[in-house]
């Protein structure tokens, strides 16, 4: 579910269930698909999630791949934990949990206009027991877990102790760390002395990592009053969490009929927390503050991050880590990587090395700083890069002479030598197979241009930069296009010219792949706001998705189908002629149209890869070059597939249907994404 599917589809179609039950439902999805065979690998093909390596964090003996999180509440009892473990989050807690099992007290609300939601307190959880064994059930996994305990309701400092002993002893082999909710003792009045006899016995009991949880809207009083005792009992740190008090929000305890558009009329909700973007001024100043009185007090924010200036907004009033919960509903399950990315951006010493180095390349003798730009040698004089740029202007130029005898002869020499005929008998016998034959070898000439087009983009502004996203796809992408190769043998034609090329471009590819690429970033501004280019954005990359599919169905179809039966129905209506027909014409006629096929079936399935993997993977806004090489690799093949129908006539709505949809998709979608990647901010 990315951003792209997320805000285009499933947002719309979740928000008109209750929150509860869409909740469930997408947590049990998401779960159930990471169970599945292939399931985690088709997460990680979509999403690409994974948190830049320089982002990792060590505390108490664990390690943490990002400083974010995902915060309690959201996935009480781990419904969807393997698919959220692949999010690009450092980390996941899991509750509120009590021993005992919690019923549902009341309805979970959306608070639309301050992209905020209303929880019911207590929340309900399965109790610690069951979560310990669906723990178990879900394997081991290299994500640190986190679980946020609470306790029974009027639960004296002593039985509260007991309670959270025995369910760290139950969850341990699990968690890395836990979390101490203190709403419940403030609701139940323990005083200072109850809480220090809490803290005694649970620092006595377990050596297991324990942070205090202290809501934002908690007063100054209240939470010096909880805090240096803990403090002195050793926890390691605080977490700013829980929400607030609808009366710290509103001035009062109910939501107004305005807030609440998608809830029932206004309610007593004085149990009730609202978490989401109306607890962000109140989270960012308790985290000002106690980073104020606290200095080396390890910290965790959250509360209100709905998009990635929210979390850089955290980490600046001095959180260490930074914990999500309504901005992924709100935003979409794309918000980590959004927020990995902008902390790279922003703040990595990396970056700003690879943005000075620009200035430093045309200094000769300047100090070594390893720029973006700058290629690796590691065979003779070429580069990977370099190899790759090569790669792809032979397919350009291959693609240029293939269009060039296309529109003129149609016909090569060696294939009249393989039919025993020359062009100008098989006009004689149908006027209709020379066009049809120059309509195939034209596509399959666009196609090419616009592979050797993209190849040479990526090459030069991927590999070149050591982008690890870029040698993906021109590792795959390429591999398919060399292996169709022998789809143009299916029928026994050996198309010499074409194995000529194939045989000298491979080099090049091999040289490219070779190219170290380890780089999940270029040097940009970070991206920051959820504002409208974004928003457009997404719809644009969602048509370049449908795009990429389109292609490589259709290419893979036409590879199948130039192989087996050739041709379709509105073929051979344009043909004016049956197989039969045209077997009795010359028995290797239908070899060298089906040669011509499989071929440009293959190329297409090349390209559709290519074109699928770089919407998947390269939006990021700012990298103009994404948006030139989708825009120049995919006119030549729309031109030349669409044009040539009309050249020869071959006009049947239905066989074009396709293309025209596709090519109406791609404008649109360069619009939609235009302003995201080449206006420039800063």
């Amino acid at each position: 579910m990315p951003d792209w599917s997320y805000h285009t589809m499933f947002r719309p179609l979740l928000f008109t269930l209750p929150a509860e039950r869409s909740r469930r439902l997408t947590l049990t999805a998401i779960g159930t698909l990471a169970k599945c065979p292939g399931g985690p690998s088709l997460i990680e093909l979509m999403g690409h999630m994974e948190p830049p390596a320089e982002l990792s964090r060590k505390h108490w003996g664990i390690s943490f791949p990002t400083p974010i999180g995902l915060g309690a509440g959201l996935d009480t009892d781990a419904r969807g934990l393997s698919a959220l473990s692949q999010f690009g989050f450092g980390y996941i807690e899991l509750g509120p949990v009590t021993r005992n099992p919690v019923d549902e007290s009341g309805g979970i609300e959306r608070l639309l206009a301050d992209e905020s939601i209303s929880y019911p307190a207590p929340l309900a959880n399965m109790g610690a027991a069951k979560l310990a064994e669906r723990l178990e059930r879900c394997g081991h996994r290299s994500l640190p877990l986190a679980c946020r305990l609470s306790f029974a309701p009027g639960s004296s400092p002593l039985e509260a102790a007991q309670e959270r002993i025995e369910m760290i002893e139950q969850l341990s082999p699990y968690c890395g760390f836990f979390t101490l909710d203190t709403r419940q003792q403030l609701l139940d009045g323990w005083d200072e002395t109850a809480w220090n006899l809490h803290l005694s016995l649970l620092a006595e009991a377990t050596k297991a990592p324990l942070l205090l949880v202290l809501s934002p809207d908690l007063p100054k009083v209240e939470a010096e009053c909880l805090l240096l005792p803990a403090i002195r009992a050793g926890i390691k740190g605080v977490a700013i969490a829980g929400g607030i008090s609808p009366s710290s929000a509103f001035g009062k305890t109910s939501i107004p009929q305005s807030e609440a558009k998608d809830t029932k009329p206004p309610q007593e909700l004085s149990p009730r927390r609202l978490t989401g973007g109306i607890t962000r001024e109140k989270s960012i100043q308790m985290v000002q503050w106690i980073r104020k009185s606290y200095p080396n007090l390890f910290m965790i924010g959250s509360g209100g991050v709905i998009e990635p200036d929210d979390a850089l907004a955290l980490f600046a009033a001095g959180a260490d880590f930074v914990q999500l919960h309504s901005g992924l509903i709100y935003s979409g399950p794309g918000l980590p990587k959004r927020i990995n990315e902008a902390i790279w951006q922003s703040n990595h010493p990396l970056r700003t090395a690879e943005l000075s180095a620009d200035s430093k390349l045309s200094e000769p003798d300047s100090p070594t700083v390893e720029s973006h730009r700058a290629p690796r040698k590691f065979t003779g004089q070429f580069t990977g890069w370099f190899s790759g740029s090569l790669l792809g202007i032979g397919m350009v130029i291959g693609g240029l002479l293939a269009l060039l005898v296309a529109l003129t002869t149609v016909v090569l020499p060696y294939d009249e030598a393989f039919l025993g005929m020359r062009a100008s008998e098989l006009q004689a016998l149908n006027p209709q197979i020379l066009p049809f034959m120059s309509h195939d070898r034209v596509s399959l000439a666009g196609t090419m241009i616009s592979i050797g087009v993209i190849y040479f983009q990526l090459s030069r502004f991927g590999l070149s930069r050591q982008l690890h996203w870029a040698k993906q796809v021109l590792l795959v992408s390429g591999s398919v296009g060399f292996l169709s190769f022998f789809l143009y043998i299916g029928y026994g034609y050996f198309d010499i010219l074409h194995a000529v090329l194939s045989l000298s471009l491979f080099p090049f590819f091999l040289l490219a792949i070779r190219q170290p690429a380890n780089k999940q970033l270029s040097p940009l501004p970070a991206q920051v706001k959820n504002d409208r280019d974004w928003r457009r954005s997404l719809w644009g990359q969602l048509f370049f998705v449908i795009i990429g599919c389109g292609l490589t169905g259709a290419g893979l179809i036409i590879s199948i189908i130039g192989i087996t039966g050739v041709f379709v129905p509105q073929d051979l209506a344009f043909l004016c002629a049956t197989p039969e027909v045209l077997q009795a014409y010359n028995e290797k006629l239908i070899p060298v149209i089906a040669h011509d096929r499989a071929g440009f079936g293959g190329a297409l399935l090349s390209v559709g890869i290519a074109v699928l993997l770089i919407s998947l993977w390269a939006f990021r806004q700012g990298e103009s070059w994404v948006w030139w090489t989708l825009f120049l690799g995919g006119l030549p093949g729309f031109a030349s597939g669409i044009g040539i129908h009309f050249a020869v006539g071959y006009t049947d709505f239905i066989h074009l249907i396709p293309a025209y949809v596709a090519a109406l998709l791609f404008l649109v979608a360069l619009m939609l994404t235009y302003p995201y990647f080449c206006l420039r901010k800063t």
